[in-house]
C-alpha cells in the first residue's frame, strides 16, 4: 500500500541521495536512523517519512524504529498518527504482516505497552465489529489471531463481542488457539471452553477437540502444564 506519504519519502530520499535497494529489513537499518537523526525535520516530519517507508518496504525493521521513536515522546498527536497508520495497514485486503509481527512479538508482549496497543488496533472498535466495514472486519480478524499474548482481561470482553458476528468467529477461534500455544499466551480455562461453545463452529474444525480436551484437562498453555 502505497499513498502520498510514500511518495513524500521517496522525495526525501533522493534529496539524501538514498533508496531503498537490498533487502527490506537491511534498507530499514540503513534508513530509519538517518530520518531520526534528520535535524531539519520535525519530529511530526520524521513519523510521516518513517510511515512512509513502512509503505514502500513493508518491513519489520522500520517498525522497531517507529517503536522507539513514538515510546520516547509525549506528544498524542504523534502517538495518533502512528496508530491510524497502523490500522490502515491493517485494514488493507492483506493485512501488513509486518505490522501484525511487531504488534504481536513487541507491542503485545510488552506489559507496558500491551494494554494501549491493543485498545487502539482493536478494543476501542468492540462495539463496532456488528458494522458493515469491511477494513474494520479485516483489521479484528487480523488482530484476533496475534493475540495470544494480550492479558486475558484485556481480550475477553473483545473476544465476547466478536463472537456475536459469525465472519469472525474462526478468528476468536485461532485467538484462543493461539492462546493456548504461545509461549506468553494469556488464557482462563473455564471462560475459553464457555467461548467455545458459543462460537458454534463445525465439529470437525481443526484443532477444535484438542484444544478442548487440552483444556477441560486444566492445561492452560501447552508450556507451562503442571
Amino acid at each position: 500500500m502505497e499513498t502520498a506519504r510514500s511518495e513524500r519519502t521517496r522525495q526525501w530520499l533522493a534529496a539524501h541521495s538514498l533508496d531503498t535497494e537490498g533487502d527490506p529489513n537491511d534498507a530499514a537499518r540503513d534508513l530509519m536512523p538517518e530520518i531520526r537523526g534528520d535535524d531539519e525535520l520535525s519530529d511530526a516530519e520524521k513519523l510521516e517519512v518513517g510511515l512512509g517507508l513502512l509503505e514502500i518496504l513493508n518491513a519489520y525493521w522500520v517498525l522497531v524504529e517507529l517503536r522507539w521513536f513514538v515510546n520516547a515522546t509525549e506528544d498524542d498527536a504523534l502517538w495518533d498518527t502512528h496508530w491510524q497508520a497502523l490500522r490502515e495497514q491493517l485494514e488493507q485486503p492483506r493485512p501488513s504482516e509486518a505490522v501484525l509481527y511487531s504488534l504481536w512479538v513487541d507491542w503485545f508482549e510488552d506489559i507496558a505497552t500491551v494494554e494501549r496497543a491493543f485498545h487502539e488496533v482493536l478494543g476501542r472498535d468492540a462495539g463496532r465489529l456488528g458494522e458493515d466495514d469491511e477494513g474494520l472486519q479485516r483489521r479484528a480478524g487480523a488482530v484476533l489471531k496475534v493475540s495470544g499474548p494480550v492479558p486475558w482481561k484485556l481480550k475477553f470482553p473483545v473476544y465476547q463481542a466478536a463472537a456475536e458476528h459469525e465472519r469472525l468467529r474462526a478468528a476468536v477461534f485461532g485467538g484462543v488457539l493461539y492462546s493456548f500455544h504461545d509461549v506468553y499466551g494469556s488464557l482462563e480455562i473455564q471462560p475459553a471452553l464457555e467461548l467455545l461453545d458459543r462460537l458454534d463452529l463445525p465439529s470437525e474444525t481443526e484443532h477444535l477437540e484438542e484444544l478442548r480436551e487440552e483444556l477441560a484437562a486444566g492445561h492452560a498453555n501447552q508450556h507451562h502444564r503442571d
